[in-house]
């Protein structure tokens, strides 16, 4: 297992599902934005397989060299491994939500107990408390080497949501995390706080931003055309009709 290349300046460094970069069966997609002179890490998995996503960065660069590790939101699968980030001497950055809920490890709050009973999760695993290092939310710009990596409210999935805007070698690559996935799906799940309304006006919003590549949190990968995809979503909230979801039984 190692680092996939997606992009130039782009690699896929940790997932559950991808056969050359799985990490852990329970880890999202974990990206890695390098572009020479610095980058970050976009989410970090579970914690289980962070020595693996470690590894594989370490392929492209010295991880100290990175800005830091932003997580989308603090669902377990994209947040559990920010204390394994920490410790490899990376920043945390997240949503004043998600640090809330890191700071804690609130199983209620980042819905682990109740996905743990349904069998998402193993039967011993548990967040371990993180500290975030940096707040940031919509409108922010993190800055890394020569890149200019924009930060994006995107709540629906859950509270406290992002999602990351960067733009390199002349195109446009939005990491989605749980908000959109190929085909303009969507992830709605039976939890306390997933908000159709709220998810709608961020879908809608997205549409506007004129995307060329989609790297979701899970699944597919969109290298070309995204803005089609994001179309069709947003399209969909705008006829008041939920998207396909990208869970099923």
């Amino acid at each position: 297992m190692g680092a996939v290349p997606l992009l130039a300046s782009v690699w896929l460094v940790g997932s559950g599902t991808h056969p050359a970069a799985r990490t852990d069966p329970h880890d999202c997609h974990c990206y890695l934005v390098w572009d020479g002179t610095g980058g970050v890490l976009v989410d970090t998995g579970t914690g289980l397989g962070a020595r693996s996503w470690l590894a594989a960065v370490g392929e492209v660069c010295d991880p100290a060299a990175l800005r830091g590790a932003i997580v989308t939101h603090y669902h377990a699968d994209h947040a559990g491994g920010a204390g394994a980030a920490r410790a490899a001497g990376l920043s945390v950055l997240a949503s004043a939500e998600t640090a809330a809920a890191l700071r804690t490890a609130d199983e209620s709050r980042t819905s682990l107990a109740v996905a743990r009973a349904a069998g998402v999760y193993p039967a011993d695993y548990r967040l371990a408390p993180t500290t975030v290092d940096q707040v940031v939310s919509g409108g922010d710009v993190v800055r890394a080497g020569n890149l200019e990596i924009e930060v994006v409210d995107a709540p629906g999935h859950c509270d406290g949501h992002l999602v990351v805007l960067v733009r390199t070698a002349g195109r446009t690559v939005l990491f989605s995390g749980d908000c959109l996935f190929a085909d303009g799906r969507v992830s709605l799940q039976a939890i306390h706080d997933c908000r159709l309304d709220r998810y709608a006006e961020t879908v809608i919003g997205l549409a506007e931003r004129e995307v060329d590549v989609l790297l979701p949190g899970h699944g597919e990968p969109v290298l070309h055309g995204a803005h089609v995809d994001i179309g069709r979503a947003a399209d969909s909230f705008r006829q008041l009709i939920p998207p396909p979801n990208v869970l099923h039984t």
